[in-house]
């Protein structure tokens, strides 16, 4: 594996871990919008798949861990089961294109944490107790609309029919699986505060656009790949497997930006292309 060496002026090491201590202001706002609601309850959510033929599933901000996997039943197009504080909102419209929406409530409210939310962050200091687990059939082409919240995102979207994936990041780790289709899609992260993980499915071929918040971003790539990296550095470094040569750009004083390529990327018919925008942390392509 290459590494692009670091500036004698600056030197930047992030080694990512994320820790509900370290919640700044920002995150303050996050259980100050639940109100005062402080029981945990569970509710369910179910949508036939009923000659649908298409999906938009659109999943908004939410707080405890969410799963997001493919069902196994073939008649069912969404399953939702939810562990959550204050409210929730849940629509359905369209008949052969449906479009599903479930998202925590929020009403944004700026300053400190009020006093009636103080038991809300005990409580969610025992993140098993909030939890959302999705399930999305593979029956349909689907696109996925994510934005992720105060919590850990555990994505594995394998045998998916995906189409595109917006995935908007909040507070917390997230791990996502993207799936070989059969077809070219499209997946764009803007990743949040926490390290995000990225595993690419062998025989994927797909464009690949990560806009860096706080903490590293690692990508598995599949073992013999046409891979194109593109790289804005922010502040971290790039790290690249040996196979992936430079084809543009140079050293820059804090981070590196540049193109890489896998020998022969332009003769591939399945081409997986990642541009990545850094922000306060590094890549790693492995």
């Amino acid at each position: 594996m290459s590494e692009q060496p670091e500036s004698k002026d600056k030197k930047t090491v992030v080694e990512w871990s994320f820790s509900f201590d370290q919640l700044s202001e920002s995150i303050n706002r996050f259980f100050s919008a639940l109100g005062g609601d402080q029981e945990i309850k569970t509710e369910t959510f179910s949508e036939p798949l009923d000659g649908a033929v298409a999906a938009h599933i659109a999943l908004g901000r939410s707080l405890g861990t969410i799963t997001v996997s493919a069902l196994q039943s073939a008649e069912t197009l969404f399953e939702a089961e939810v562990h959550y504080l204050g409210e929730l909102e849940y629509r359905v419209v369209g008949d052969a294109e449906k479009d599903i929406y479930l998202a925590q409530k929020w009403n944004w409210k700026e300053g400190a944490i009020p006093d009636q939310m103080r038991s809300v962050i005990s409580q969610f200091a025992n993140r098993d107790a909030l939890r959302w687990t999705v399930g999305v059939s593979p029956a349909v082409p689907v696109k996925l609309a994510l934005e992720s919240g105060v919590g850990v995102s555990r994505l594995d979207l394998t045998g998916l029919k995906l189409t595109e994936l917006e995935l908007e990041g909040g507070v917390g780790e997230t791990f996502l699986v993207l799936p070989a289709t059969g077809s070219r899609y499209g997946a764009k992260i803007e990743s949040g505060v926490g390290s995000t993980h990225v595993t690419i499915q062998d025989g994927a071929a797909l464009n690949l656009k990560i806009n860096a918040g706080v903490g590293g971003v690692t990508i598995q790539i599949p073992p013999d790949s046409a891979v194109r990296l593109e790289v804005e550095s922010g502040l971290g470094g790039v790290h690249v497997p040996a196979h992936l040569r430079r084809v543009k750009g140079g050293g820059d004083l804090i981070g590196s930006s540049g193109v890489w390529e896998t020998e022969g990327f332009a003769l591939h018919a399945q081409q997986i292309y990642i541009h990545f925008k850094g922000g306060v942390g590094g890549l790693k392509l492995e």
